[in-house]
């Protein structure tokens, strides 16, 4: 049990990575391009912040971009990896 409980934490950092990557590829560019400001530092939040206001910006325009959600699925799947995995870990912990 807990090597499925390190491979989903693993997975998760994986995910989450891959999120990272279309955030630093895409969401910075469609913000710049649109007259905002990105923020330049994955460590300090700046990911979420970056999306909130690409999202804004694809309201504001009236349509989804595709790296929009393929970001939402990663950050979803990956918090999805991450709660499974303590859930793994926590159920291993009991036994």
């Amino acid at each position: 049990m807990i090597k499925v409980a390190i491979s989903l934490l693993v997975g998760f950092g994986i995910l989450m990575f891959a999120a990272a990557f279309v955030w630093a590829l895409r969401i910075q560019r469609y913000i710049q391009s649109h007259g905002g400001h990105s923020a330049c530092s994955v460590f300090n939040g700046a990911i979420w912040r970056d999306y909130r206001t690409a999202r804004q910006i694809s309201k504001r325009v009236g349509r989804k971009p595709a790296f929009l959600i393929w970001f939402e699925a990663l950050a979803i799947a990956a918090l999805l990896f991450f709660i499974l995995g303590g859930f793994a870990l926590l159920i291993e912990g009991f036994k």
